[in-house]
């Protein structure tokens, strides 16, 4: 190698050197820019790491030793103080809570129950264990009857949930019952109390899909109605389809101011008692507890109060 250098000529010799002198002071030079670039890199990325560390979870403040907390965290800036109040204004430590306010300012049924209590809250829902339980019992059962829920020990949550169901049926057929005594003179007790026991609280089967609130069978000569067959008294028997809950108040009303029952519009509307015994012995249903049922139905959940 050194022979062959030895006989290169002095001018290339030297310009050899030259270059690669300059190529040497080039490389050098990028080295050092990338060293300077990676360096800058770095700590920017660990400026970032900082940021987020201190920023993103507040127990490490705590720490770090090198933190020191602020003296004074009150604010001097007014606009600041505003943006506060605006922030805490509405947040009043004494306020009442939903269901407090239904216990204190209410007038209802459900004041009888702790709504403070999640098993008996008005917004409450029983988990699928509990509708299974619950599905065993009538939705008026525990209302006629207390003791049998205590002495049994069922669940509050299934016994508040089925009560609250008798409730909410009362609330929502009250004035349509009403309005039907009103055309028809035929009590709103009767006409609630029969509803909630021929529909299981407009629960039943022929309630839910058939809008059938009061167990109404087709007659013989049943133009232009809809019929579905459910067992009752035998398991050929009809019973009247309505597209609305409405159809089938109105219809529970045209029946009882049919010849069969018509004698009884004749009694007082406040005359519950009577009315059921009436329906009774009418024929309106084969059990022969039929008038019992109705009147404990209405003087228990206090129906009376709508014929008034």
């Amino acid at each position: 190698m050194k022979t062959i250098i030895s006989n290169i000529p002095i001018g290339i010799k030297q310009a050899s050197e030259a270059y690669l002198n300059k190529f040497k002071e080039y490389v050098k030079q990028i080295g050092t820019r990338v060293l300077i670039f990676s360096l800058i890199a770095l700590i920017l990325n660990q400026k970032e790491f900082s940021f987020h560390f201190t920023i993103g979870n507040s127990n490490n403040k705590l720490e770090n030793k090198n933190y020191t907390p602020l003296k004074n965290n009150i604010s001097t800036d007014p606009n600041s103080t505003k943006e506060s109040a605006i922030r805490t204004s509405n947040i009043n430590p004494n306020e009442k809570k939903w269901w407090q306010s239904i216990r204190d300012e209410k007038e209802d049924i459900r004041l009888k129950f702790n709504l403070g209590n999640s098993a008996t809250a008005v917004s409450n829902v029983l988990s699928p264990k509990q509708q299974k339980e619950a599905a065993k019992f009538s939705n008026l059962g525990f209302l006629l009857n207390p003791d049998f829920a205590r002495k049994h020990k069922i669940d509050p949550a299934i016994v508040a949930s089925k009560n609250r169901t008798c409730f909410d049926y009362i609330a929502k057929y009250s004035s349509t019952a009403q309005e039907e005594a009103a055309i028809f003179n035929i009590p709103a007790s009767i006409t609630l109390a029969q509803g909630l026991l021929e529909s299981n609280v407009g629960k039943s089967a022929l309630a839910v899909k058939e809008n059938n609130h009061f167990g109404i069978k087709c007659r013989k000569k049943c133009l232009g109605c809809r019929c579905a067959n459910y067992t009752d008294d035998s398991r050929y028997d009809m019973f009247r389809i309505f597209n609305s809950a409405w159809e089938s108040y109105r219809e529970h009303s045209k029946l009882l101011s049919t010849k069969r029952y018509k004698h009884l519009t004749k009694l007082k509307l406040t005359d519950y008692r009577q009315w059921a015994i009436g329906l009774q012995n009418a024929g309106y249903a084969t059990d022969k507890k039929y008038a019992i049922k109705l009147i404990e139905i209405i003087e228990k959940l206090k129906l009376y109060r709508f014929d008034q």
